[in-house]
């Protein structure tokens, strides 16, 4: 089989689908501060080396396809 490694854009979209999951889950549970927005959680939450790939256009992208 081959070497099928995920993109760095593939990466950060798991990511953000998963900081955003996060912060849902931890809204409902109410275990996150008043003044977190999703934006800055998901920006936390990306590792060092792709956030200089990361853009506000694919977190709505992403938001969006999963809030359908």
């Amino acid at each position: 089989m081959p070497n099928m490694s995920l993109t760095n854009r593939e990466k950060l979209i798991v990511l953000i689908t998963n900081a955003i999951t996060l912060y849902s889950k931890k809204m409902e549970e109410g275990n996150m501060p008043q003044n977190q927005s999703i934006v800055d959680f998901v920006l936390k939450s990306i590792p060092g080396d792709l956030k200089s790939e990361m853009s506000m256009e694919l977190i709505d992208d992403v938001f969006s396809q999963i809030s359908k």
